[in-house]
Formats: structure tokens, sequence, C-alpha cells
């Protein structure tokens, strides 16, 4: 019994550690791909202290972390001391209440504190911009309490109640008894808890998601967008130093604990070496600089740059320098020094939307799909646009403007075009069955097929397949193509949108409906994939322009942004990133020629002639859509409905694994 508890216990850590062991290795490695080691340096640390942007958002995450750490544990400290004064039964509600946060899915407690700061920022105290620095700290000492208070609860009740009376006996008042006799016992689960809120805070990406404005994006945030490109590996030298500040700061509490127990075997009240007492004032004072320099930090940014301007766009859909391009963003800082640019993503119109009509952000510049541009216009959340300061405009070709979405081009500029077509893996997939949309029915590639994840590209696809106007707003056709949709559910592994880039090159799925611009991204990866339009039956020839909405702060800075992506050559390198067609022909002079010269990229025209553009939908048709969306995509499956007995095989082994480790752990505790 001992030998295998020692085997399970080293494959446990294997478990844990191996992730851990291949980040570590993979920050040294000379190469790109983590699977074959070329050569030891460090080049990728380098490459991270160069890079000012990660280093940033890695200041904004510590930074939060920092603040987030200390309040909770000021006031955790102080509620576990009044929570310890409790009666017995109390002090058994409060903790269960205590354990809320914790037990609380983490979405849900994001979802909750998002709509409860735009209630009171939008609704009762009128700010624009309801999500911002403030909410994001409140949510971070929030879930960073209970960590505090179960860690500071055990050391109170280990401590001797006599002592507390024996300091005020001999003349100390509460307060004083409490710094000279309670705080110093109970500080190893003090020094504890402020590592483990510090430690939660860093990680968090959930929570921080939906209460954070684009003002101040932390690191976790920030990660979740690079899902478009492989990662770099500066950033596995990023997650290597901070797995190695965690472990110091871990053996470092454990050290303390170690010492504090030592000393308590000889002493009923711990007297503290002179050595002890200088190393937490030097920790004390090491994180105290830390917050300052932290804080001085953000102070010398924001008096570097006169304006701030939040923009507002897809994910990865600008370039960022990486693999030998143009660093957008920098050079338009360094054109206009003056201005500071902060940058946050979204994944779809919809969660765009949302946010913005929720009044959650204030954002300066937002880069919509023509549908979406439609319904904003429709709805009067966008700014009419200044073109005196948007002369890079007259480089649009004239196709692309006076579009149906927006047909004075008062309130858009075209950013990107392209088309949703199908891609699909040519090792697995048979060239025969490659004609159509009705790919993505064929019961041969059942649990191999990704379908786009919002409804009114996953209606399009069913409204080509049925022949149905994209843009009917007809109830009944709609619910046909709702019965299509759910006809499709048993046989997709998942319904995707940034998520698809590492399935489809894993090679985990094999045909998958997207934009033709992201699909050209993935075939670079993996070269045995394809795209085709099903020019037959029709696709979306989709626009994406840049607009103002009507939260914005800093329009003319704004504008200066809109027309420095209007320049050709801005344009052309900005495409070679990103991999979609530019509405201005000039920019292919700067592409690179594979891409300019591509079919997928730039179809010809006769091709261009079978695709759509999706108008805008009435408020109400948009909502019957949403809902017959989700009712088709997100409920269960068809099968397991009809038939629910096929769930209890399943639930059989789960309760009979369960038995028998209770069992097993009541034979053991008995010995």
């Amino acid at each position: 019994m001992k030998r295998a508890n020692k085997i399970l216990t080293i494959l446990m850590f294997l478990f844990l550690y191996a992730p851990m062991a291949v980040l570590i290795v993979a920050s040294f490695n000379t190469g790109n791909d983590i699977t074959n080691f070329e050569g030891f340096t460090f080049r990728q640390y380098a490459l991270l202290f160069k890079d000012s942007t990660l280093l940033s958002l890695l200041g904004n995450s510590v930074l939060v972390a920092l603040l987030s750490s200390f309040i909770a544990v000021a006031f955790g400290t102080v509620a576990a001391v009044g929570i310890h004064n409790l009666n017995p039964k109390m002090r058994k509600v409060v903790m269960r209440l205590t354990d809320i946060p914790m037990t609380n899915p983490d979405i849900v407690t994001g979802v909750s504190l998002s709509l409860l700061f735009i209630f009171v920022g939008s609704n009762l105290l009128g700010a624009k911009a309801a999500l911002n620095f403030g909410t994001l700290l409140i949510a971070h000492v929030t879930f960073c309490l209970p960590y505090v208070i179960l860690n500071v609860m055990p050391k109170l009740k280990q401590m001797d109640r006599s002592l507390t009376d024996a300091a005020m006996d001999l003349g100390c008042t509460p307060l004083q008894s409490f710094f000279k006799v309670t705080l110093p016992e109970i500080m190893p689960g003090i020094i504890a808890g402020g590592i483990m809120a510090f430690t939660m805070s860093l990680d968090d990406f959930v929570i921080s998601y939906f209460v954070t404005g684009p003002g101040f994006i932390t690191l976790p945030v920030e990660i979740y967008s690079y899902t478009k490109k492989p990662i770099q590996p500066k950033i596995y030298a990023m997650f290597t130093l901070l797995f190695g500040l965690i472990f110091v700061l871990m053996l470092t509490m454990n050290l303390l604990q170690i010492n504090a127990e030592k000393k308590k075997k000889d002493t009923r009240v711990r007297v503290e070496s002179k050595g002890m007492r200088i190393f937490k004032r030097a920790g004390a004072v090491a994180l105290a600089l830390c917050l300052l320099l932290g804080c001085v930090f953000l102070g010398v940014q924001a008096n570097q740059h006169t304006i701030i301007l939040n923009v507002y766009n897809w994910g990865m859909n600008i370039a960022d320098g990486t693999d030998d391009t143009l660093d957008i963003i920098a050079a338009f800082e360094e054109k206009y020094p003056h201005i500071k640019v902060n940058y946050s993503t979204y994944d779809s119109n919809e969660v765009l939307y949302t946010k913005l009509k929720n009044g959650g952000i204030s954002v300066d510049v937002i880069i919509p799909s023509d549908y979406m541009i439609d319904r904003m216009i429709e709805e009067n959340m966008l700014l009419e646009l200044n073109y005196d300061n948007i002369p890079n405009f007259s480089y649009v070709d004239a196709s692309f403007r006076n579009p149906d979405y927006d047909p004075e081009n008062k309130y858009s500029v075209p950013y990107t075009w392209g088309t949703v077509g199908i891609l699909y893996n040519t090792k697995y997939v048979d060239s025969a069955d490659v004609t159509g949309w009705e790919l993505l029915w064929n019961e041969k590639y059942a649990g191999k097929i990704l379908m786009i994840d919002n409804s009114r590209d996953a209606f399009g696809i069913a409204q080509y397949l049925l022949g149905y106007d994209v843009n009917t707003m007809d109830k009944a056709q709609l619910q046909e193509c709702a019965d299509k949709l759910a006809q499709q559910r048993p046989l997709v592994q998942q319904y995707v949108m940034d998520q698809i880039y590492a399935t489809m090159q894993n090679e985990e799925a094999y045909v998958a409906a997207y934009y033709a611009g992201d699909c050209m991204l993935m075939m670079e990866e993996n070269p045995d994939l394809a795209f085709y339009l099903p020019e037959h039956q029709g696709f979306n020839l989709f626009t994406d322009a840049m607009c103002i909405p009507t939260c914005a702060q800093e329009k003319e800075a704004a504008e200066l942004f809109i027309n420095f992506l209007c320049d050709p050559e801005i344009s052309g390198a900005n495409m070679d990133y990103i991999c979609y067609a530019s509405p201005i022909s000039e920019a292919k002079n700067y592409m690179e020629d594979y891409l300019a010269e591509s079919q997928i990229v730039y179809p010809s025209s006769q091709i261009l002639e079978k695709g759509t553009s999706y108008a805008y939908l009435s408020e109400d048709i948009s909502r019957y859509v949403e809902g017959l969306y989700q009712h088709a995509t997100k409920t269960a499956d068809q099968s397991q409905t009809d038939n629910p007995n096929s769930l209890w095989p399943i639930v059989a082994v789960i309760a009979l694994v369960g038995v028998a480790g209770v069992v097993w752990f009541l034979r053991k505790k008995k010995k």
C-alpha cells in the first residue's frame, strides 16, 4: 500500500508539473517549435524585455494584484477577527457566506458583477464608461477576500485567548493588544492569505474579462486574443518568470511557517529573532516599493501622453510587429507622440454591440462588420465623421464607397473585406464531398465538424443551403433554417470563433466554416488545409469598417487613427499580418506577392458576383433569430433528448467510482 501511494504521488506531481517543465524548457529554445529543442538561448528573455507592450500589460496585472491583495489582507484580517469573535452558530453561517465567492463559478461572478457595475455606473451615477480600473480592482478584492479570511481563521483558532487578556491586564488597550499580541500570532496566516490573494488576482481571466474596460487591460485578458497566431516564445519566457516569482513567494511563506512552528515548541509566546524582524521589515519595504514603482509607472505613462485613444477591434486584427511585420500602433504613436493607444479586442459583432449598448465601456474607434454598422446607425450609436481629418479616404476604391449599410459614408471608413467559406483538411476529407455548404452536414465527418459561433453567419449558411435570401425576415423561413441547424447539431464537435485555429491546425477537426483571411493564416501553419467558396449556392461577402461610437472621448484623435490606417503603405503592411483584403487597391503594392495574388484573399470579379452582404434586420427579427439560434445549437443533442436513458451508463460508472473511493477511504482510516 505504501509503495502504491508513493507511485501515485509521483504520478500526480508529474501530471501537475510536467506542463510547467515544458514551458520552462520552451522559453530557452532557439526555435519556435516546442516539440523540437534546437538549442539553448536567453534570446527570448531579451526579446521580452524589449517588448514594451507586454511589459506594460504585465505591469498592469502586477499592480492590480498588489493593490487587491493589500486591500484584501487589510479587510480580510479585520473580518476574520470579527467572525472569530461571533457565537459559534452565527460564525458558521457567516463562514458559509464567505465561501460563496470561491465556490461560485467565475463566469457567474463575472457576469453578475458586470451587471451590477453597469447598473450603478450608468443608471445611478450617469458615467459614460461604467467599467474601468476601479471596477476591476473591486472585483479582484471581492474574490480575494475569502482566501485571506480562510488563511487567518485557523491561526486565530490556534491562538490562546488568555494572551490578549494578559496583555490588557498589563495595561494594553484592546487596539494595542491586537497589534502587539494577536497580529504577530496570526502573521503566518496573513502572509499566506496575501500570497494566495496575489496569485489568484495575477492569474484571473474570466472575471477580469467581464469587469474591465478597454482603458486598462491585464495580461491574461490580452493573452486570450493570441489564439489566431502561434504563441511567441517570449510569452513562454514571461510565464517562466511569473512561475519563478510565485514559487519564491510560496517557498518564503513555507519557510516562515516552519520557523514559527519551531519557536512555538519552546515557548507559548513567540519571540521573534532580530534576523526575522529584519527579514519581515525588508519584505514589507520591498512590497511597498513594488506598489510605489507601479503607481509611478502609471503616472509616467499618463504624463507622457496628453491623449489616451481607446481602440476596440477583433482579436489579432492589426499588425503588432510579430513575424517581422510592422507594429501599426507603435508606428502611429511614433508619428503622434502626444497620443497613447489602448488596444483591446472582442471576438464577435454581438459582443461588441452588447458592451456598447449596455454602456459598460467607453471607446473611441471600433471596427464592426457591415450589418452591425447598419444596426448601430439605426440605433444612433455612431458619430458622423469629419473627413477633413481623414484625407487618406481618397485612396479607398470607388467600389467600397457609399455602401448599402452607410450610403453616404457618414459613419464609416472600410478597413478590410473578405468572404465566408469552408476550410477542410485534404488528408481526411474526400474531394468528392467538397461540393457546397452540405459538407457541414455530411454524417461521414460527424464529430469533426466545427460551426461558426454567431447567429448571423450560422443562419446565413443555412439560408444559402436552402436557397433563401440571407436578409429574409420571413419567420417561417427562419424557423426552417433553425431546424436545419438543429439537424446539424449532433454532427458538430463544437461551435467556435477564435478557438478554430488550434483545433484545425492540430487536425482535431476536419471541416469548418470561417472567414477567408483567417483560413489563410491557418493554411500557412498547416499545408494540408484548403479553402473553397460554394459559388453555386452563394456566400457572404463582408466588409469591416472603422467607426466612432457615441461614447467616444477623443473624436479627433480617432479620426487621425482612421486616416493613418488608410495610408496605402500602412494598409498593405497591415494586410500582410492579418491576411485579409484591403479596400485600397494601392495597398497591394506593399503586400507580399502571395497574398496580393491569392484567389482566396482576392477572388475574381466573376466569383465575387455570387457573394451577397448581410443587411440590417429589425430589432424584433434580430432577437427572434438569436433565440432560434440558441435553441437550435446550444441545447442537448436530439438523440439524448429522445433517449435520456443513454446517460445512465455514464452516471452509473461515476457513482460506482465514487462509492469505491469512499469505501477505500473508510477502510484506510479504520486501519
